[in-house]
C-alpha cells in the first residue's frame, strides 16, 4: 500500500517558501506514516534527490490576551491594555521540542526543528532559554543578572532529547527578522553551512549562528 501524501499546512508552506527564497533550500513534504499512533515529520531537506535531513515544523501562536491565558487586562478611558503575569514563552518552546522529538525520533537521518513564531512576546532568545535553562540580562556595560527560572525546563523532560536534534531554526513572523540557526551537533553545523549559508564558527555545539541571539537581553527597566 502506497504511503498517503500529507497535506501541507499553512505554517509548513511558509517555512518551505522562506527557506527556498532566502537560501535556495529544497524541502519536500514527507508522506504520512502508515503505522498506527505514529506521525511523520513534515519535510525532508534535499540536495538533488539525496535526503540530507528531516525537518519538523512547530508554531508558536499568538495567544489571545485574556485572563484565562494568564493576562492581566485593564481598560481605562476606552483603552484596553494587557500584560502577562509570567513569561511562559520558554515553557511553550520546551513543550514543542518534546512534541517534535516524538516525530523526529522515527528517522535515522539528521534532524532539524524549525519554529514559526507568531507570538509578539517571544523571540529566538526564548529558544536559548528553554534549551540552556537560563538567560543573561545585561546592559551595554555588562551590568545585570542571570535569570534561572527556566532551569527546570531545560533539566526536565527535554534534558537529554534536546541534544538529539542537530539543528534548530527560528523564523519570526511576529517581527521583521532574519532566521536564527542554533547548532547542537557537528552534523547540524555542517547542514547550517551547506544549506543555509551560515558562517564557519569552528563548529561550536549549542551556539546560535546569529550575533544578536545568545548574548542576553538588557535588564528590565
Amino acid at each position: 500500500m502506497a504511503a498517503r501524501k500529507a497535506k501541507e499546512q499553512e505554517e509548513e508552506r511558509f517555512v518551505r517558501e522562506t527557506l527556498f527564497k532566502r537560501f535556495g533550500a529544497q524541502l519536500r513534504k514527507l508522506p504520512e506514516s502508515q503505522r498506527t499512533g505514529e506521525k511523520a515529520a513534515d519535510f525532508e531537506l534535499l540536495v538533488g534527490d539525496a535526503r540530507l535531513a528531516v525537518i519538523e515544523i512547530k508554531r508558536l501562536i499568538r495567544t489571545p490576551r485574556i485572563p484565562e491565558n494568564g493576562w492581566d487586562v485593564v481598560e481605562r478611558d476606552g483603552v484596553r491594555t494587557a500584560t502577562r503575569r509570567t513569561d511562559n514563552a520558554p515553557q511553550r518552546v520546551a513543550k514543542l521540542i518534546q512534541e517534535a522529538w516524538r516525530q523526529l525520533q522515527l528517522y535515522q537521518d539528521p534532524k532539524i526543528l524549525a519554529f514559526v513564531n507568531d507570538e509578539t512576546l517571544a523571540d529566538g532568545g526564548d529558544l536559548d532559554e528553554a534549551f540552556n535553562g537560563f538567560m543573561e540580562y545585561r546592559n551595554e556595560n555588562g551590568v545585570g543578572y542571570t535569570n534561572v527560572a527556566s532551569r527546570r525546563l531545560a533539566n526536565g523532560r527535554i534534558r537529554n532529547l534536546k541534544w538529539n536534534i542537530d539543528l534548530y531554526i527560528w523564523i519570526d513572523r511576529a517581527r521583521a527578522a532574519e532566521p536564527v540557526f542554533k547548532v547542537v551537533t557537528e552534523e547540524g553545523h555542517r547542514l547550517a553551512r551547506l544549506c543555509f549559508g551560515c558562517p564557519d564558527l569552528g563548529a561550536p555545539p549549542n551556539k546560535a549562528l546569529n550575533p544578536t541571539v545568545g548574548r542576553g537581553r538588557p535588564p528590565a527597566g
